[in-house]
């Protein structure tokens, strides 16, 4: 065949065919998958690697995966030796600690691509099976003190020989499952996948010619790598490092363990390294593809802004230091780990999404600086559950709306989405409820946005879903429920306040037949039974028939300070019952006259606002920023500056939050006056809100969020820094 020119056009092409074919490869699995985790909420990742494992394109339903497609295909080549894989070979990987999987739940079928008898690279694909086996349903196992409890793990295991799975492994497999049929449908549904790619793979190289083939992904590699370098390049160099904490009260007590992440930037390159506390005997605990995804995903959602392409030259800016091994950021087995995913996992996201912004605002490039945004929840509440389902059959309960369900973190140009989900789950969709419902012994008794849950700021942060259910037509469904950020929820950024946490409560021996019976609706205000106080994560409940689980999500943080937003968009929220009038006067300083803000009472309510916020009046007049979100600048004099009345706050060498007039009082107590759901707890150290405002005209610059006896956040260090290795927190 005549080989193609290499100009942009094709090569352009060619990029566009490959991520076709990942788009290609989920159609496959969502038509030939029974299980409505795939179906409906769209819970998995396709994507195509090179004979050497490098990443060519990727489906973008779940952005986790990119580490652990990534890492998964390493291992099954360093199993080979050298070797080359046959024809109808396929291997299983769901193994954190030597597969790189997100956590057992998550399995991957990976299968080596051939064109004309010569290995031409490999196609991954990965479902949430609905079940692995195990204490914990569904892959999630919140009493797990060790791997060793969670289920059946692969770590790099070929499962297939002539293209089709070893009977010995799906006799092996439905041993160790409890809804084995499904399971070994969605392993058949992901080498349906897979073989998608296999023949997509051929009629492209077949149109492209194998050499132009294999140069057009090089060249799209690199062209990939010189976008993000030339991104990277305008982020001013510097030292940026922040702080987050898993919560986790599954066994012994209610703890934060801390995470530390730092950013270091120099010309082209990022250089991002964690530590964290010592790893725990609890199911929170990530491993290198967990921490690999998380940070792909804050990339992919704060630099690269849609244009940049996924391949393996994203990478190449990018090295990641996950510190001493055998902490809950670089657990080692055997640590319990199938939420460290969506424990220590999201918090590392959130982490990132952090120092990112502040590299991204304080850089000269208003592009960059308007991608500056507050941070989504991301958290889950699940609930899933075994037991006898319609028809007397074996079934397990997995409803994933509070996967989806949470507020998006606030941007500068928008309020936060409500029910945005989770920064790693772009694609991944609320699930149906009439589709739940035709499926599993439950009913819904009400799903709706929760009021105030978005955290207040210029632009507000996303609103949170809350939901319930009834146990319905079965005498016993058990299971787990975990939830995470209940205590610690998103932040808000340059004065943005954090949005709500997420919760749960069941209630049991209810009022619910005799609502049905006499047809009244089921809503929490006439609904009536023991509500039990429960943990965050509980490893073992049971709920019987007319029992109700309730599971309410969190909200996006704020961004800006809320005493900027406009009040005509404050009271298009009072309307839309997003907030109440008092919420709005209280954190906003909007008084409403009727359904319209009154713009003199407002002005007063808001100078008065300043003027609390200082204790005096203030010296100087707020104005809005240049840039929505960039409340703190570098001034002429290359000092710290408040861009709101430009006040200098320090020397670049000080912490500028040292100059600040701050309000610290825990987060409780700050969220009781805004009526905003946040757990209280039960023990120390409690939660901190520090609101820090400019002395001269009392703009909101941040409002910090923190356990009690934190060593607090410090400022940027821009510039070539030398700075001495994270150390693992306390």
């Amino acid at each position: 065949m005549k080989t193609q020119t290499a100009d942009p056009v094709s090569i352009e092409i060619h990029r566009k065919a490959l991520e076709n074919i990942t788009s290609e490869m989920a159609i496959a699995l969502t038509r030939t998958s029974g299980s409505p985790v795939v179906y409906e909420v769209q819970d998995f990742a396709t994507s195509l690697l090179d004979v050497d494992g490098e990443q060519l394109a990727m489906s973008a339903t779940v952005l986790f995966h990119a580490g652990s497609s990534l890492l998964g295909t390493q291992a099954i080549i360093e199993s080979l030796d050298g070797a080359s894989p046959s024809e109808g070979e396929g291997w299983i990987v769901n193994d954190t600690f030597e597969g790189g999987a997100q956590h057992q739940g998550d399995v991957a079928i990976i299968m080596p691509t051939f064109y004309q008898g010569d290995h031409v690279g490999w196609a991954f694909t990965n479902v949430h099976v609905l079940d692995v086996g195990g204490m914990g349903v569904s892959g999630f196992a919140p009493g797990a003190k060790t791997v060793f409890d969670e289920g059946v793990r692969f770590p790099a295991t070929k499962i297939m020989r002539d293209g089709e799975l070893d009977p010995e492994w799906v006799k092996y497999i439905s041993a160790n499952v409890r809804i084995a049929d499904l399971v070994i449908n969605d392993l058949r549904a992901m080498i349906a996948a897979n073989n998608v790619a296999q023949k997509k793979l051929v009629d492209l190289i077949d149109r492209f010619g194998f050499e132009d083939f294999r140069e057009f992904c090089e060249i799209n590699k690199t062209l990939t790598e010189e976008a993000f370098r030339s991104r990277i390049a305008k982020l001013p160099d510097g030292v940026y490092e922040t702080a987050e904490w898993v919560e986790y009260d599954g066994q012994r007590k209610a703890e934060l363990l801390e995470l530390r992440c730092r950013l270091e930037v120099r010309d082209t390159d990022i250089h991002i390294s964690f530590t964290g506390v010592p790893q725990t005997t609890g199911f929170v605990n990530a491993g290198k593809g967990v921490v690999y995804g998380a940070v792909m995903c804050t990339i992919l959602t704060t630099l690269g802004y849609g244009d940049l392409p996924f391949n393996a030259g994203i990478w190449r800016p990018i090295t990641i230091d996950l510190g001493e091994p055998g902490t809950i950021v670089n657990a080692v087995s055997p640590a319990a780990c199938t939420s460290g995913h969506a424990n220590c996992g999201v918090r590392v996201t959130r982490a990132a999404k952090d120092v990112f912004d502040q590299a991204c605002g304080l850089s000269d490039d208003p592009v960059l600086r308007s991608r500056v945004g507050a941070m989504a929840h991301d958290s889950i509440v699940l609930n899933p559950l075994a037991g006898i389902g319609h028809g007397g059959v074996p079934t397990v309960v997995f409803f994933m709306d509070l996967t989806t369900g949470h507020g998006g973190g606030a941007q500068s140009i928008f309020d936060g989405q409500d029910s945005y989900g989770l920064t790693c789950t772009p694609g991944v969709g609320l699930p149906n409820v009439e589709t739940n419902e035709a499926q599993q012994p439950a009913l819904y008794l009400w799903r709706r946005l929760v009021p105030q849950s978005g955290g207040p700021g210029t632009f507000r942060g996303g609103q949170a879903l809350e939901l319930a259910y009834t146990v319905y037509e079965t005498d016993l469904l058990d299971g787990a429920v975990t939830a995470g950020c209940t205590e610690t929820p998103a932040r808000g950024v340059a004065g943005g306040l954090p949005g709500a946490g997420s919760s749960w409560s069941s209630y049991h021996d209810t009022n619910v037949e005799q609502l049905l019976e006499e047809g009244r609706q089921p809503l929490k205000k006439v609904l009536e039974g023991d509500e039990p106080t429960q943990k965050n994560n509980e490893g073992r409940i049971e709920l019987q028939e007319t029992d109700v689980i309730r599971m309410r999500g969190g909200g996006g943080g704020g961004l800006g300070d809320p005493l900027m937003r406009e009040p005509e968009l404050v009271a298009r929220d009072v309307r839309d019952r997003y907030i109440d009038s008092a919420h709005a006067e209280t954190v906003y300083g909007v008084v409403l006259d009727g359904d319209e803000a009154d713009a003199d009472a407002t002005e007063k309510r808001r100078a008065q606002i300043r003027e609390q916020r200082l204790g005096a009046a203030p010296s100087q007049s707020a104005s809005a920023p240049r840039d929505v979100g960039v409340s703190v600048v570098v001034d002429a004099d290359e000092d710290w500056c408040c861009a709101y009345c430009e006040h200098s706050l320090g020397s670049l060498s000080a912490n500028w939050r040292d100059s600040a007039t701050v309000n610290e009082r825990p987060l409780v107590e700050a969220y009781a006056e805004l009526d905003m759901g946040v757990r209280d707890r039960v023990e120390a150290p409690r939660v901190m809100l520090a609101e820090h405002f400019c002395p001269a005209c009392a703009g909101l610059l941040v409002a910090d969020l923190y356990p009690e006896g934190f060593s607090g956040y410090v400022a940027p260090r821009l510039g070539a820094v030398d700075v001495a290795p994270l150390e693992v927190p306390a």
